[in-house]
């Protein structure tokens, strides 16, 4: 993973602030030599705009910026920036990605982290992070060199009393202890509760999932276990907390083949069987397929060996032996010595349209 000229060694969730200001968040592990494929967050606000309320950020020297929400990032730089466009050999297509040239500065996740408890800050938001890092090791062998740090908090975009905390953890092992931990201390009734729990309900009017109903997704939400509140007597209230998987640096290696050919062969609807969920915590999260059965299928579809998610919602998604639904885009792949197939959930026409999801899950 390390480059030349910067001598950048970056993975998934760090983020890259390019020329123009715009931040872009690496998008897993894959990439050219010299780029990275990456997936926007930001704009400031002299090249975007959104009306979503979501939308502002104001940082600490008082920039404005507006986050990206769904798809949105993708389509902005993919029709305004084409210098943010990055040539993917073996799909034979533009995606979007950053060239180590238009690169102004790079914010590390665990580097952030350090940073940030380093700083001095000591608003009740800072105070909390502090509190919950106090939390998660206590109850665990959990070490600040197993957590990092991303999104408003990283960029120091956060409001004191309005923010989230959004953190990394790295690695199998780490993340492992991190669910079990998170899963006692959301049996003990305390101060911890799952976000996903029996009275979540969708936030906004309009539910964009399509193939999936908001109790299913709820379902599949729950039992992740990385997304919860707890109450923090630092900042007086509850304050949601994510914990992203990242992968340790050991595990990571650098898949991109530029032998490789990918042809596109259209949309397909599927039953599966989940052979293989060990690398379904990171991104893209990868699922071993069997028992596959079509319900619609591209001409000269043959059946997937594996899943392939870049949507951020089917990570962790299904369990080996469970049954899934998935709908996404049928692809072939032609390596120098074989020829596979694998199914594709990513950004694009018919996001919303695209799902993952165990058949039948019981309560939801």
């Amino acid at each position: 993973m390390a480059r030349k000229g910067l001598g950048l060694k970056l993975r998934d969730r760090d983020d890259i602030i390019t020329t123009e200001g715009l931040i872009m968040r690496v998008l897993g592990y894959d990439h050219p030599p010299g780029a990275w494929f990456c997936e926007p967050l930001y704009a400031p606000c002299s090249i975007f705009r959104s009306a979503d309320p979501r939308a502002p950020r104001t940082a600490l020297d008082g920039g404005l910026y507006f986050k990206f929400y769904g798809d949105e990032g993708w389509k902005f730089v993919m029709d305004s920036f084409p210098a943010y466009r990055l040539f993917h050999e073996p799909l034979g297509a533009y995606l979007v990605g950053v060239r180590e040239d238009r690169i102004r500065a790079v914010r590390k996740t665990d580097e952030g982290l350090r940073a940030f408890l380093n700083s001095g800050l000591h608003d009740e938001l800072s105070r909390a992070l502090r509190e919950l890092l106090d939390e998660l090791t206590a109850i665990s062998s959990l070490r600040l060199a197993d957590l990092g740090l991303f999104g408003s908090m990283l960029h120091r975009f956060y409001h004191p009393k309005l923010s989230d905390i959004d953190l990394v953890i790295y690695g199998l092992r780490a993340l492992e202890e991190a669910r079990e931990a998170l899963k006692a201390l959301y049996v003990s009734g305390g101060r911890f509760r799952n976000e996903f729990g029996p009275g979540w309900a969708p936030k906004r009017a309009g539910w964009p999932w399509i193939n999936m109903r908001p109790d299913e997704f709820r379902w599949h939400q729950a039992r992740k276990l990385i997304y919860g509140f707890f109450s923090s007597r630092e900042a007086g209230r509850w304050v949601k907390f994510e914990l992203e998987p990242v992968r340790s640096w050991p595990e990571i290696r650098n898949r991109y083949d530029p032998r490789e050919r990918i042809r596109k062969l259209g949309w397909a609807i599927l039953r599966a069987v989940v052979s293989d969920a060990s690398d379904s915590a990171f991104m893209p999260a990868t699922y071993g397929l069997e028992d596959v059965r079509f319900i619609e299928k591209p001409r000269g579809a043959e059946e997937p060996e594996q899943a392939i998610c870049y949507v951020d919602e089917f990570r962790l998604q299904a369990e080996e032996g469970e049954e899934v639904l998935i709908a996404g885009w049928l692809e072939e792949v032609e390596g120098p010595r074989s020829v596979r197939y694998q199914i594709v959930l990513t950004y694009g026409p018919r996001y919303h349209e695209q799902v993952l999801k165990v058949v039948g899950p019981p309560g939801a």
